[in-house]
């Protein structure tokens, strides 16, 4: 991590008891614009006639703050490979700049493992039925980053008192057609709840886009995660410049 002040999205009055009250976990997002994450579709990014490579670089060039690398149709070996590709995309997106974009890993640890044994600095994201967070701080050790994604009061307590997490992933936040299982979308005012609720910094998903997004801040999140609204757009730098400043209500 670079020095530096964590990136706080949300930063009136009303919202600063949720995301400042942790000083010791926003160190860790220290030098890290956290405001826009994508999350990484192949398919998508195929059906749109780039490479998920290729997507990463625009998007990061337009602003995108944390990449998570997400593929659960492909096994170790080719998730190694995609990461590979990934990093070599964010690296030449930030060439000459002194911006940091953590990688993410959805899940796959062992995968984390051997990237952070050849000398790579990449994070892991996991969900409720995946590795457990205890179990991921144990093989990769204090320096990744841990995201989980939770729901609900038990899952922000136990994300809490695991003592590992370093944010959670509250969503969807609309209905979402990335993942089939996903249950239906909570709502701006209940995800608001939820971020305060959790006790650690938040970040949302699920079905966000740029006429959406203003709806969201001010709800206590340190950013917002997309899929849809970058993989499959024209042009991913401008979607993401478009997600930035919606999300921020500013020109970034």
């Amino acid at each position: 991590m670079t020095a530096g002040s964590a990136h706080i999205a949300d930063n009136s009055a009303d919202d600063s008891a949720t995301v400042n009250d942790r000083v010791d976990a926003t160190d860790r997002f220290a030098g890290i614009d956290t405001r826009l994450c994508l999350v990484t579709d192949s398919a998508q990014c195929e059906a749109a006639g780039r490479t998920v490579a290729e997507t990463v670089q625009a998007a990061v060039d337009g602003g995108v703050g944390i990449v998570q690398v997400r593929d659960k149709d492909i096994d170790d070996a080719a998730f190694y490979s995609l990461t590979r590709q990934v990093i070599a995309a964010v690296d030449a997106a930030t060439r000459d700049t002194d911006r940091t974009v953590p990688v993410v890993l959805n899940d796959r640890v062992e995968v984390a493992r051997r990237l952070i044994d050849e000398g790579e600095n990449v994070h892991i994201h996991v969900g409720q039925t995946d590795t457990t967070v205890a179990e991921v701080r144990a093989a990769l050790g204090a320096a990744p980053l841990i995201g989980l994604s939770a729901a609900n009061s038990d899952e922000f307590a136990a994300g809490r008192n695991s003592g590992v997490v370093d944010l959670v992933g509250i969503g969807p936040v609309y209905d979402t057609s990335t993942k089939a299982d996903a249950p239906v979308g909570i709502g701006p005012d209940r995800l608001g709840e939820l971020a305060a609720e959790a006790g650690l910094p938040a970040v949302a998903i699920g079905g966000i886009t740029a006429d959406r997004a203003p709806d969201l801040h001010g709800r206590g999140l340190i950013g917002i995660c997309v899929v849809s609204a970058i993989c499959l757009a024209d042009d991913p730098k401008s979607a993401a410049e478009e997600l930035l400043a919606a999300f921020t209500g500013s020109d970034q």
